[in-house]
């Protein structure tokens, strides 16, 4: 076992203790919010289990994001305290096993086989990556080394636009050993943040757009990025999520079938949808603000606009703000 710095254990220890966490949905609550990235924690109930959850807007296509995801030999340039990555048994491109050994700071390396399950859902533009722990592939137990055997998690892409996607990463693992729990955690605890951190800078590297040239998730996304019909599905989808009143925003997106046509001619341009989810929160305040005055001042309010868009980028269920909370905290 790796020898313990006590200074540095008690530190750890005695953050985790002192840190004063505000909760929300779901019982996560927000442990940072720096540089366009967003992580939560909760405990897991029944047990003594921690999850993880970071979000974040990345400026790619989502099928560059997944090329990325693919690219095993590349892990340990972005994926937390990840010392090698290898796929073990591949079904398709998309499913397989892997074996990661990862080399975290204080307590012994740790190795788990993870199964990787991935659905590309193009009409609601998203992709999902399931990973957890299986044993149909057996691997021998190094020495020094634990094994994890209880991990699962997931990566989520969501379409912002055509150039541009939210990241989520999700993540629920017993850190095994001997080592108390709360010691582990406290060196796990970054894990999705600074996975994602590192993935951004990655995910810009040129090999990527060129292995999605002309793949299939390209040509089934364009296919939809160009149509009404999924426009509207993916882009409303998005607007009412982060909305209270859901026949108000139903009724805007219902009458406003010039902008989503705008969207489409544009192949789901990232400015294009921007523009029009700006526009629509404006229709919205009109609608939820009875004194017309009030109304504009607030529809002229640029930090409030800047705070919805970065709600629209960052949203997820571990998420309490919506468009009427921010509107609430500008009003007189």
């Amino acid at each position: 076992m790796k020898k313990i710095n006590i200074g540095v254990m008690t530190l750890l220890l005695f953050c985790l203790c002192a840190t004063d966490f505000a909760y929300a949905a779901g019982g996560w609550a927000k442990v940072k919010d720096s540089g366009g990235i967003k992580l939560y924690e909760r405990s897991v109930p029944g047990t003594n289990l921690m999850e993880y959850m970071a979000v974040t807007k990345i400026d790619v296509k989502m099928e560059v994001i997944g090329e990325a995801l693919r690219d095993m030999a590349q892990y340990p340039k972005w994926l937390s305290d990840c010392e090698s990555a290898r796929i073990e048994k591949k079904y398709d491109r998309n499913n397989y096993v892997m074996y990661i050994v990862q080399n975290p700071f204080l307590i012994d390396r740790r190795d788990i086989v993870l199964k990787n399950e991935t659905l590309y859902d193009y009409e609601n533009g998203l992709a999902k990556i399931t990973f957890y722990h299986t044993d149909e592939v057996k691997i021998p137990l190094k020495k020094r080394h634990v094994r994890i055997v209880l991990m699962n998690g997931s990566f989520q892409i969501e379409c912002l636009g055509r150039n541009k996607a939210k990241f989520i990463y999700q993540l629920k693992v017993d850190p095994a050993g001997d080592i108390p729990k709360k010691v582990a955690y406290a060196v796990m605890q970054y894990y999705p943040f600074n996975s994602i951190k590192n993935l951004k800078n990655i995910v810009t590297d040129s090999k990527y757009a060129g292995m999605a040239k002309g793949s299939e998730d390209e040509k089934q996304i364009n296919i939809r990025s160009f149509r009404e019909a999924s426009v509207k599905k993916i882009f409303g989808d998005s607007m009412m999520k982060v909305v209270r009143n859901k026949t108000a925003m139903q009724a805007i997106l219902d009458t406003d079938s010039e902008s989503i046509k705008n969207i489409a001619l544009s192949g789901s341009a990232y400015e294009i949808i921007n523009k029009t989810a700006n526009s629509m929160i404006d229709k919205y305040i009109d609608k939820i603000v009875a004194d017309k005055k009030e109304a504009e001042t607030l529809k002229n309010n640029q930090k409030l606009h800047n705070e919805v868009t970065d709600l629209l980028h960052t949203y997820t269920e571990a998420e309490d703000d919506t468009v009427d909370s921010i509107i609430a905290r500008y009003r007189k």
